[in-house]
């Protein structure tokens, strides 16, 4: 659920400036401002189970790692102090024997994207695990308010951010435009918030304002302290922290955390014009319903004629759809110049 801020989104990407809607900086492999969620409508996050959590205090060194989860686990860490109530979500997620393994299978198709896009951003890779907080992972997710996507942004506030939002597509449900968006939003939460991961998540749950006053009426800028929070921003930070806490220790738990290959799952396709999934599902071998799946922000069906014309695919399915993309002459100028590259080098 997020909210924004006017000023800082200009930046999609690693929480700088350039609107997912336009597609700017697209990775090769899938390649502000600060507005109240609970002045545009207060998002939900996912209802599971209550949680409350504890940060990480790992030195970077899991890019290379062969488990995703383990490049997580050796990230940046959010520094968030520990609490009871951590240890207390924790167990409860816990008595769910197939929690983690659930979690594995709804984050398998974006998290490796998510991963490299924090990384590149230099934020924290345990928020790779707020999608499962905000949405179970779902990039159709729609809340009882409006709040769309994997990321769950509010109309206002994804267009603040720059996601474009009309009757041909809507870059919340971009899993790449809305990562993008989230992240600008994330690491604009974060300066306003003196660097405190704790009260930026707070803040990200039911806005900067809502923190602010409950910090002035406290005296205090201890996010465990804040009790005139919402209820739901209380157990918010926590159950994003009881997650974390999972992921890094299943065993003691009694839980197991089955390995997930560090490596991409998807791919983008950049196209010179309008490009329909149906055509890709044709060029690729990809099925329809897949490239529907992976790319709900395409309203119709297509790319809308004003852009962006990227295409999530399957990893490795995507030197098929280039391949007719040129014979078509549809192929993006980037991408035709990756092409001869790779046969020059071949």
């Amino acid at each position: 659920m997020l909210l924004l801020s006017v000023p800082a989104l200009a930046c999609l990407l690693p929480g700088c400036a350039s609107s997912p809607g336009d597609g700017a900086a697209d990775v090769d492999y899938y390649g502000p401002r600060t507005v109240s969620a609970r002045e545009y409508g207060y998002v939900r996050p996912a209802a599971d189970v209550q949680v409350v959590g504890r940060g990480t205090r790992h030195t970077y060194a899991g890019r290379n790692s062969n488990d995703l989860w383990e490049r997580i686990r050796r990230g940046p860490g959010l520094r968030i102090r520990h609490h009871a109530k951590v240890e207390r979500a924790a167990r409860a997620m816990a008595r769910n024997p197939q929690y983690l393994t659930d979690l594995n299978r709804r984050a398998r198709p974006y998290l490796h994207m998510i991963v490299d896009e924090l990384e590149r951003a230099g934020l924290p890779t345990a928020l790779a695990l707020l999608p499962e907080v905000e949405s179970r992972y779902n990039p159709r997710a729609v809340s009882p308010v409006a709040a769309s996507g994997m990321w769950q942004f509010m109309p206002y506030t994804g267009r603040e951010m720059g996601l474009t939002q009309n009757s041909a597509y809507d870059a919340r449900n971009d899993p790449l435009a809305a990562t993008r968006g989230a992240i600008a939003y994330l690491r604009q939460l974060h300066d306003e918030m003196g660097g405190d991961w704790a009260l930026a998540l707070a803040s990200y749950n039911c806005g900067p304002g809502c923190v602010r006053r409950a910090m002035r009426r406290h005296g205090s800028r201890d996010f465990w302290k804040l009790s005139a929070l919402p209820a739901e921003t209380e157990n918010y930070v926590p159950k994003l922290m009881a997650v974390l806490e999972l992921v890094e220790s299943p065993e003691r738990y009694g839980l197991r955390m089955p390995e997930l290959p560090n490596r991409p799952a998807l791919e983008l396709v950049h196209a010179n014009s309008s490009i329909s999934l149906s055509e890709v599902s044709r060029l690729s071998g990809v099925s329809l319903s897949q490239l529907k799946s992976l790319n709900p922000g395409y309203k119709l069906g297509r790319t809308p004629a004003a852009g962006p014309h990227r295409v999530l695919v399957p990893a490795g399915s995507g030197h098929k759809v280039r391949k007719g993309l040129v014979k078509a002459g549809k192929l993006s100028r980037s991408d035709l110049a990756d092409t001869r590259r790779r046969r020059s080098n071949s």
